[in-house]
C-alpha cells in the first residue's frame, strides 16, 4: 500500500488513478506486463500446493485400497505363458516325437525306423486313438538313449502313446529294448473311475 502523493488517501498500490483526487498514480508491474494489463500487475495468485498434495494423497489411498481388489491382481499379475503342447493335434506330437527321435540318433551316426501298433497289430500314424510306438535305432553308445528319450516324455500324452520302445540294433538283433509308459490319469477325488482320454 502507498499514499496518494496528491491527496495522502491510501491507496492499495494497483490504482491507475486515485478515485478520491483523481491523480495519475506509479504503478510497479514488475515481469507481470508481459503477461497481461497493467491492471493484472499486483492480483494475488492461487496457490496449487494444496491440491497437488490432496491429490497424492487420495492416489495413494486409492492404490492401498485397490492391491487386493480384483483390479490390483489383474495389475499386477505376471504375464501367463500359454503351453505349446496344449494347442497341438495328436498327429502334430508324433510328428514330433518321431522326428525328433530320429534327428538324436543321426546326431549318433544311427538310424531310426518308427512303428505305429494297436493291441499288437500295426496301424497308420495318422491313426486315432492310444497307440503304442516302437523305435528301432542303432546306437553305437546305448548310454545316449535317455538324452535323446526324456526330451519328447512330455509329448507321449497328447501324441495319445500309452507305451513307447527304442530297441537297439547290433547286426540286426535287438541288444537293447527300453520302454517308457505313460502313466494312467489320476482317479478323481469323489472315488469314481477315471475317464478313458478321448481320442484326439
Amino acid at each position: 500500500m502507498h499514499d496518494c502523493p496528491t491527496c495522502k488517501v491510501p491507496l492499495h498500490g494497483h490504482e491507475l488513478v486515485c478515485p478520491s483526487c483523481g491523480a495519475k498514480q506509479r504503478v510497479k508491474l514488475g515481469s507481470s506486463r508481459m503477461f497481461g494489463g497493467e491492471s493484472a500487475a499486483q492480483k494475488p495468485t492461487m496457490n496449487l500446493m494444496p491440491f497437488a498434495v490432496v491429490g497424492l494423497v487420495t492416489l495413494g489411498i486409492a492404490g492401498y485400497l485397490l492391491k487386493d481388489s480384483w483390479v490390483g491382481q489383474l495389475l499386477t499379475r505376471p504375464p501367463q505363458v500359454e503351453d505349446p503342447i496344449a494347442k497341438m493335434t495328436y498327429l502334430d506330437a508324433r510328428n514330433l516325437v518321431e522326428s525328433k527321435i530320429t534327428e538324436g540318433v543321426a546326431a549318433t551316426g544311427g538310424k531310426t525306423a518308427f512303428k505305429w501298433k494297436r493291441g499288437g497289430a500295426d496301424v497308420d500314424k495318422a491313426s486315432e486313438g492310444a497307440v503304442e510306438a516302437e523305435a528301432e535305432v542303432n546306437l553305437a553308445d546305448p548310454n545316449t538313449h535317455t538324452a535323446i528319450v526324456d526330451p519328447v516324455k512330455p509329448y507321449f500324452e497328447k501324441a495319445g502313446i500309452k507305451t513307447f520302445e527304442l530297441k537297439n540294433l547290433v547286426n540286426g538283433k535287438v541288444k537293447q529294448t527300453w520302454t517308457s509308459t505313460v502313466a494312467p490319469a489320476a482317479a478323481p477325488a469323489d472315488g469314481s473311475a477315471p475317464a478313458e482320454p478321448a481320442p484326439q
